[in-house]
């Protein structure tokens, strides 16, 4: 998809694609710098879009890494399958399937989805997913373009770092939250009850 036909597709649904325009490259690099990609990851993508943070994760990830990027705009899912890469899972359905993942242990969840345009409900909900899906040292990585939802995701992560990319359209800021470790042990034993 071209960026003139991204731009008409997120003009015509812009309360699903939340942007007008592709990430940045500088958005891009701010969103995975902290990332180990010289181990072993798995790491879960919440509203790949036209998959600009899918690539350059697949670019960087080892070999036995693997990547599950979720995208229910239908003008999105192809171009994820077009991507030929073995560590790729694409699923095509609303993120509020991820609780049917069986597997637990994600390293990193990344989130390109429009929080300005869901539900205060639906994000609780998705917050509390997120946090079962991760390992107790797993990081939330979500960017927004205004500060909307930023104590509420410290609120529910209780570690929540601050950044701000300038160079995208448009400025973006970038959350990067983490469970305190008391938190993510019960969250841990309580998903051990469950088994």
């Amino acid at each position: 998809m071209k960026k003139f036909e991204l731009t008409i597709e997120a003009i015509k649904n812009i309360k699903q694609i939340g942007s007008i325009a592709s990430s940045s490259r500088f958005l891009t690099r701010k969103i995975i710098k902290e990332i180990d990609f010289s181990k072993k990851i798995r790491v879960l993508e919440l509203g790949a879009g036209n998959g600009v943070f899918t690539r350059e994760i697949l670019k960087r990830m080892s070999s036995d890494s693997e990547l599950y990027t979720y995208e229910n705009h239908d003008g999105f899912i192809p171009l994820l399958k077009k991507i030929k890469d073995r560590r790729l899972f694409v699923r095509g359905e609303c993120v509020s399937s991820i609780e049917l993942l069986p597997d637990q242990h994600f390293d990193i969840v990344i989130s390109s989805l429009p929080l300005a345009n869901l539900s205060d409900r639906f994000k609780e909900n998705m917050y509390k997913e997120i946090q079962a899906k991760l390992l107790h040292t797993g990081i939330f990585i979500q960017y927004q373009y205004f500060l909307h939802d930023y104590r509420n995701i410290e609120k529910s992560f209780h570690v929540c770092e601050l950044d701000f990319c300038l160079f995208n359209l448009p400025p973006a800021f970038i959350y990067k939250a983490k469970m305190m470790e008391e938190k993510a042990v019960q969250l841990s034993e309580a998903w051990s009850q469950k088994v």
